[in-house]
């Protein structure tokens, strides 16, 4: 199981703890692009589609998450600068991993509020990609039962 965790910190910079029973990996994000909202509109569209990728950028450097989805199973993968070598690889449900994403996204809306978040990062609270999310997971627990 995959476990996902996402923090604000200084105005400008974000923070994802990626774990799974093995390892755990800090990621950095920076305001140079809309970081959680990319993440989250490609962990969404895997409920429909077979990949999904983005990237966090950073100054310097960059993370690209790369999704592949193979039946109900995810497997997530984070490269850095372009690097051949996943500093992050795990494989997870996709209906708990999307549910994980879908928590801390709530966590983060409750700690913060949508004023706060837009201070904060520079960017909008990705709400639209969070309704998506939440109505892929609904449609997925429906398919299931």
């Amino acid at each position: 199981m995959i476990r996902f965790d996402y923090q604000l910190r200084s105005h400008g910079w974000a923070v994802a703890v990626v774990a799974n029973g093995g390892s755990e990996v800090s990621i950095r994000a920076s305001y140079l692009s809309d970081a959680l909202r990319d993440f989250v509109d490609a962990v969404q569209s895997l409920f429909a589609a077979e990949t999904a990728k983005c990237v966090w950028e950073e100054e310097p450097g960059r993370f690209c998450w790369k999704f592949r989805r193979d039946g109900r199973q995810c497997f997530v993968e984070v490269f850095q600068n372009d690097g051949d070598q996943a500093i992050f690889s795990a494989d997870d449900d996709l209906l708990h991993f999307g549910s994980e994403v879908e928590s801390t996204l709530q966590k983060l809306l409750d700690e913060w509020s949508e004023d706060l978040y837009f201070k904060q990062w520079g960017y909008a609270f990705p709400k639209e990609a969070h309704q998506k999310l939440r109505r892929a997971i609904q449609s997925e627990l429906s398919r299931r039962h």
